[in-house]
């Protein structure tokens, strides 16, 4: 499986309300694409205590890379592209997924990214997250947990949607 997510960074004044309302508007239209295992919707705001930064910033667990291709080569995309601009895409190897029920049931998302340590022994690498994931050619370990409140210190997402293959 393929964990990817893109961020927009957008001005302190932007009226996230456009994001919230693009998400509503637009969340359900990815329920059933094949190969998604789940796309969450993820807004952080500016105006509140847990982050610094409004920001739109999908995270999208993919089956296969053919599904993540397909999606990229969409219309969509496409449409995102046009709207927001070409993003910086970061992928990721997942080495354990949540459920699927417990990214639904939960309304907010965080994030930790650890440097791993040349040399390091790979199978003893700690896996604290709900979805754990690795990008080898970075030498990076994504952690995420899934909850009802953001997390101190870490980047932290409100989940406006989920979607998902199986719906």
């Amino acid at each position: 499986m393929i964990v990817m997510q893109y961020r927009f960074t957008l001005p302190a004044d932007y009226n996230m309300t456009i994001i919230e309302a693009r998400i509503a508007e637009n969340g359900a239209k990815l329920n059933g694409f094949i190969g998604l295992l789940f796309k969450a919707y993820l807004v952080s705001r500016c105006d509140e205590a847990h982050t610094d930064e409004n920001r739109y910033a999908p995270l999208y667990v993919w089956k296969n890379a053919e599904a993540m291709a397909t999606f990229l080569q969409s219309p969509g995309f496409q449409k995102l592209t046009q709207d927001f601009g070409w993003p910086q895409i970061d992928t990721w190897l997942a080495l354990r997924l949540p459920a699927i029920d417990e990214v639904r049931n939960a309304g907010w998302l965080s994030i930790t990214k650890q440097h791993i340590a040349a040399h390091s022994d790979l199978s003893a690498l700690a896996l604290d997250g709900q979805l754990c994931a690795w990008d080898v050619s970075r030498w990076q370990i994504l952690q995420i947990d899934f909850g009802d409140a953001p997390h101190a210190g870490r980047e932290n997402y409100h989940i406006g949607y989920v979607a998902s293959e199986a719906w």
